[in-house]
C-alpha cells in the first residue's frame, strides 16, 4: 500500500512539474420569477495540454431545472479535444471537438419519468484569455454538429424547459446567447 501511495505522489509531482494539467469548469444559476423557472449547473473540467496547440480533457456536469412544478435532474460527461486555432497576445481562439452524453429524469407532481439519454457530437468555438501564468478565463458560444435523445415520445414536458439537455434532435449549427458559457481554468 505504501508503494502505491508513493508511486501516486511521484506521478502527481511529475505531472505538476511539467505544467501540462489543467482544472476548471463552469457554474451557473438562473431564476425567472415570472415563469417560476430555476436552473442550476455545475460542470467541473480536467484536462491535459499535449502541445501548445492541442489539449484533451473531460468535463462532468450536473444540471437541475425546475419549471412550475416540473423538476429535471441530469448528469453527464463530455470528453473533448481542444485545438488552439489562433493566438494574439493573451487571447487564444479555440475549437473544442467532442462527444457529450447526459442522463436525465423528470419528476412532476410526484410522478417520475423514465431515465432518458441525450447525446451530441460536434464542435464548439471559444476564446481563452490568459489572466496570469496559471489562470485563464474561457468562454464558448454555440455548437455545430449532431444531437439526439432516446426519448421515444420527445416528451412535451421538457418543452417548458427549452427542450432536452442538448436541444432538439438533428444536425446543424446553433449560435445564440443562451449557448454562451463562461469558465475559469487553473494550469498546474
Amino acid at each position: 500500500m505504501r508503494k502505491i501511495f508513493m508511486t501516486l505522489v511521484a506521478l502527481v509531482m511529475t505531472v505538476a512539474a511539467n505544467a501540462q494539467v489543467f482544472v476548471g469548469g463552469e457554474v451557473g444559476f438562473w431564476r425567472n420569477y415570472e415563469d417560476n423557472h430555476t436552473s442550476f449547473t455545475v460542470a467541473p473540467q480536467v484536462g491535459y495540454n499535449i502541445t501548445n496547440k492541442w489539449a484533451i480533457g473531460l468535463e462532468f456536469d450536473y444540471d437541475y431545472n425546475y419549471y412550475d412544478g416540473l423538476k429535471v435532474n441530469g448528469v453527464g460527461a463530455a470528453p473533448f479535444a481542444r485545438y488552439t486555432a489562433a493566438k494574439a497576445g493573451p487571447v487564444s481562439f479555440l475549437l473544442d471537438a467532442g462527444f457529450a452524453i447526459n442522463t436525465y429524469k423528470a419528476k412532476y407532481d410526484g410522478h417520475e419519468s423514465d431515465s432518458y439519454n441525450a447525446w451530441q457530437i460536434g464542435v464548439t468555438p471559444g476564446v481563452k484569455v490568459s489572466l496570469t501564468k496559471s489562470v485563464d478565463f474561457i468562454a464558448a458560444l454555440g455548437f455545430l454538429g449532431y444531437r439526439d435523445n432516446d426519448d421515444p415520445d420527445d416528451d412535451p414536458d421538457f418543452k417548458g424547459l427549452g427542450g432536452h439537455p442538448y436541444g432538439e434532435k438533428g444536425f446543424g449549427f446553433h449560435f445564440n446567447t443562451n449557448d454562451l458559457k463562461f469558465g475559469v481554468i487553473y494550469n498546474f
